[in-house]
């Protein structure tokens, strides 16, 4: 007997344990090679699986930063009009100012706005 029909060996069941035990053994292993060649994929199949996990990762990258290039030119375009309206009313605000310091007239009305008397001195106009 062979060592590994010792192993199976037992005084009940005899020697037929272990040559049932090796032939069903056998019979599963020549099943396996025969249902793994019917089961192998294309090779071309590998190639699109790594592929398409690049074009999927590539178009979620660029997705997310043409979004946020989106949103950074839209902040650029708020943030300019903004600009441009603090620059007109700072010019506004500097012809006021020069307005109030060389027109007397301008002057006379604002002090009558916020209530000041007048009074028979001379403004002079620089």
């Amino acid at each position: 007997m062979s060592k590994a029909a010792d192993i199976y060996w037992d005084d009940s069941r005899g020697s037929t344990y272990a040559a049932a035990k090796r032939s069903s053994t056998t019979k599963i292993r020549r099943a396996n090679p025969a249902a793994a060649s019917r089961r192998t994929a294309p090779w071309w199949l590998s190639f699109v699986i790594v592929f398409s996990i690049f074009v999927m990762l590539g178009v979620s990258i660029n997705f997310r930063a043409f979004t946020e290039m989106k949103e950074e030119a839209t902040q650029n375009t708020q943030l300019a009009s903004q600009i441009q309206n603090l620059m007109d009313e700072n010019l506004a605000l500097q012809e006021e100012i020069h307005t109030l310091k060389s027109d007397p007239n301008v002057i006379q009305r604002e002090a009558k706005r916020i209530g000041l008397r007048q009074e028979k001195v001379p403004v002079p106009a620089n």
